[in-house]
């Protein structure tokens, strides 16, 4: 199922005014243990870097995610920046590393990343940490290549 630039917008708008997701001790562990499995940014934007199909049924499931852990509070999809920068054409602007960085371990990623601190001085916002998985940043991941190939 595609959903439009319109549907997408009130989507994360609506979630905007539900606030970030929590954290807990269940997604603390999973997000200490896939601490190591992330690397910093490269050079290669992730929709070059990947080149594969796109998973519609992961995608999916990165777009149900973004919905539970109300990312739209910081992120739209689209329609401008928030707190956080708009992830309209992220997989285009960074690497695949560097999202997955950001989603699983921004706390690391702020501390040792050029781009991660340039966005907090742009935004004056830390990436919070929503205690993410691996396996879940990659469907958020998945999603975000979905809506970019797609123009949204």
């Amino acid at each position: 199922m595609r959903m439009s630039r319109v549907q997408t917008t009130v989507l994360l708008s609506f979630l905007a005014l539900a606030g970030c997701g929590d954290g807990g001790a269940a997604g603390r562990e999973g997000q200490a243990a896939s601490e190591s499995t992330v690397e910093t940014q490269t050079s290669e934007p992730a929709a070059a870097a990947s080149g594969a199909e796109i998973d519609a049924a992961l995608a999916a499931q990165g777009a149900a995610l973004l919905a539970s852990k109300n990312c739209g509070a910081c992120h739209t999809m689209g329609g401008g920046r928030l707190a956080g920068p708009d992830l309209s054409g992220v997989t285009e602007r960074r690497s695949e590393e560097f999202i997955l960085g950001m989603i699983v371990n921004p706390d690391s990623m702020l501390a040792n990343d050029a781009t991660a601190r340039e966005l907090l001085a742009e935004y004056f916002t830390p990436m919070s940490n929503q205690g993410v998985t691996i396996e879940d940043a990659r469907a958020l991941l998945e999603f975000f290549r979905q809506q970019d190939a797609a123009g949204e």
